[in-house]
């Protein structure tokens, strides 16, 4: 009797957290170290985890906040700074995962709140694509965060560029220990994939093969989240047509439908003039540099938005070349000019 392919469909969501995360021990120790204070009920050291996309750094902080709540007394958050970008907002996500009701709208309520929470225990509050904030919010976060009491931050980010912009208050009274994340390998994410499907039961025994898994790999190059979705939706294909096992074509069409909706959510999170930037790009293949900025400007004309400064819409486009969602190439041209590309 046909059972289908799929045997448990949370284990491949991005929000799931597995019972141990492989291929992942280096940092794992180096996290340790930071947050071994709080045994001793102290406060933790702070730790900047940073590294491309799908390095497995929001699932290892989620795994280690949960291993700390367990086994420990320490207060632990989690906020996603992507989605809540303003002081205010995660001060919000704060007070609900503390469990505290606020009913006033004040941020120094909620913060009074909070530090009252706190008390004298040692906390640890993850923060999520920091790297997203604008300059001031993220001023604004990490000082207040800090004032809270025995607090150690870990902030995770695609780079550490942003340290460098951070107001000295901030830098004098925080040093962040650096947490790198590197691409995985083929053979580790080989290891991720069959430690989802085989120790976490994702698939039924017999659904898939060595060569299946393989050309996942493949198609993912060294992005953890890529490998893992597009396994995902191949195996949804493959059942939803009635199949016994994922073949090729699955994972060929898995790959291509979670590289669409992956690029719609992220441009979607993204701000509206990286949206915009990124239509001129698709309508303009092989733009230049000067060629953008007219074009930019122009359609900032047309929807009353008004235009960004050189520099950020520079910072835009690095940001959309980080995220491979356009590609930079160096124009066949005297001078230093850049063409862009959509991916």
């Amino acid at each position: 009797m046909f059972e289908g392919i799929i045997a448990d469909p949370e284990v491949l969501e991005e929000d799931f957290i597995p019972q141990s995360v492989p291929c992942r021990e280096v940092q794992k120790e180096e996290l340790a170290f930071c947050l071994s204070p709080v045994e001793e009920r102290m406060k933790p050291l702070d730790c900047l985890c940073h590294g491309k996309p799908g390095t497995g750094k929001t699932v290892l902080i989620k795994y280690v906040l949960q291993q700390l709540s367990e086994q420990t007394n320490a207060l632990t958050f989690y906020v996603n700074c992507w989605e809540n970008k303003t002081l205010n907002l995660v001060l919000d996500r704060l007070v609900e995962q503390a469990e505290i009701f606020v009913p006033e709208t004040k941020y120094s309520v909620k913060i009074s709140r909070l530090r009252k929470k706190i008390g004298n225990r040692p906390c640890v509050i993850a923060l999520d694509e920091v790297d997203k904030l604008e300059s001031k919010e993220l001023n604004d976060i990490l000082y207040m965060l800090k004032n809270l009491g025995k607090v150690g931050l870990i902030c995770i980010s695609n780079t550490r560029k942003y340290i460098l912009n951070l107001d000295p208050r901030i830098t004098s009274r925080m040093r962040f220990r650096s947490v790198n994340f590197p691409p995985y390998s083929d053979e580790e994410l080989l290891i991720i994939l069959k430690h989802r499907i085989i120790d976490s039961r994702a698939l039924f025994p017999g659904t898939y093969s060595l060569k299946i898994l393989k050309h996942v790999v493949d198609l993912a190059a060294g992005d953890a989240r890529i490998a893992i979705q597009t396994l995902k939706y191949a195996a949804f294909n493959a059942e939803k047509e009635g199949k016994s096992r994922i073949e090729e074509d699955d994972v060929r069409r898995g790959f291509e439908e979670i590289k669409a909706i992956k690029r719609k959510y992220m441009l979607e999170k993204l701000g509206e003039h990286h949206r915009l930037i990124y239509e001129i790009i698709k309508k303009n293949l092989g733009i230049t540099s000067s060629e953008l900025i007219l074009a930019y400007n122009s359609e900032c004309r047309k929807k009353g938005l008004k235009p960004k400064s050189p520099r950020t819409l520079n910072n835009y486009l690095n940001e959309l070349i980080l995220l491979q969602h356009v590609k930079s190439e160096r124009a066949n041209v005297r001078g230093n000019v850049r063409i862009f590309k959509i991916i």
